[in-house]
């Protein structure tokens, strides 16, 4: 090997020249590789992010769980849009309730629409539970029977009595009873029915009542035990259908 330095011929073994003492080439290009190793095998723990801490090779951001995490979001948005409907369709139906059928109002829908519709079970829910076992002990008949009873006569009357289309009604006035007529509505009803009930509230209602064009004035008394209302002139009435068989009809 000829050294770089003096031109000295150094054995093929030599690491430095025995003449000048510089190393010979060999060394030279071995320690530049060695570097060149470090510096390609070297990087900057901030510079780039280990795969385990990422879960990507690299640290890069991957497409996927991008997509999943917008999928989330979207779903996340979603659900509340659902649930905010949800909370505003109850509280339209809170506030209708409210207006058209807090109270005795409510009632007074059963009462004509029970006819109109000749339905027994929603005229029959305007009487207490104790007058259908007053009807069921004085006519030996059953719940069952008198709500049929009652839907058959309505059905009849209609047909024979009733206008043709659906009736309509406005309240056109009302007033509260007082202490004094409470306790005789309570008197009346366990006087005529064996009912014996607490009444907190009643309600003497004038409706106008049209029945397909015809139009009629009605006045009838509404009055709430516990949570529900009921009506006086429901109770006369389907008295008097199991007192006359259905009038025949049933």
């Amino acid at each position: 090997m000829k050294c770089e330095n003096c031109g000295y011929d150094a054995p093929e073994r030599a690491i430095i020249c025995p003449e000048c003492g510089e190393p010979m080439p060999r060394q030279k290009n071995e320690e530049q590789h060695q570097s060149s190793e470090i510096l390609d095998n070297f990087s900057m723990p901030y510079l780039q992010a280990p795969a385990a801490d990422s879960g990507t090779n690299g640290g890069a951001i991957d497409p996927k769980e991008t997509a999943q995490a917008k999928e989330i979001k979207h779903n996340l948005h979603k659900r509340w849009i659902i649930y905010g409907s949800i909370l505003a369709v109850i509280a339209v139906l809170v506030i209708i309730y409210g207006i058209f059928f807090s109270g005795y109002k409510w009632a007074v829908f059963r009462y004509v629409k029970g006819a109109d519709y000749s339905s027994g079970s929603l005229y029959l829910s305007l009487v207490p539970d104790e007058f259908v076992d007053y009807l069921e002990t004085t006519y030996s008949t059953t719940r069952r029977d008198v709500k049929n009873m009652v839907s058959d006569y309505w059905v009849y009357w209609n047909e024979n009595e009733g206008m043709e289309g659906s009736m309509s009604y406005d309240i056109q006035k009302h007033y509260s009873l007082g202490d004094t007529s409470i306790a005789e509505l309570e008197e009346e009803l366990m006087t005529n029915y064996n009912v014996d009930v607490d009444i907190s509230k009643a309600e003497s209602v004038t409706l106008v009542i049209d029945d397909g064009g015809l139009k009629s004035t009605e006045e009838a008394t509404f009055f709430k035990v516990g949570l529900r209302w009921y009506c006086l002139e429901a109770l006369d009435g389907i008295d008097e259908i199991c007192e006359y068989d259905g009038y025949d009809v049933w």
